[in-house]
């Protein structure tokens, strides 16, 4: 499979030195670039964001559906064959 060439953008972030420290040991330890150790950190952030907010959404629609009757009213036909 061949990978598609992906856009980049540069950005330029500010740090405190104690983290800057921790990155740099990483970067080392993992042999990747700072670069590659940034967009791997970032690629889970948001991965791991995205499904908690998909949680907080499905865990809203549980309790709608718990409580609003209209949702539910059709519920008693979902077993019943369609012929």
């Amino acid at each position: 499979m061949q990978k598609t060439a992906q856009a980049y953008e540069r950005i330029t972030i500010s740090l405190p030195v104690d983290i800057s420290m921790d990155i740099e040991e990483l970067k080392k330890e993992l042999h990747v670039s700072k670069s590659e150790l940034f967009k791997t950190a970032f690629e889970k952030f948001v991965r791991d964001y995205k499904k908690q907010k998909l949680r907080k959404a499905a865990a809203m629609m549980a309790e709608e559906y718990r409580t609003n009757r209209e949702l539910t009213a059709l519920t008693s036909l979902d077993s019943e064959d369609f012929k």
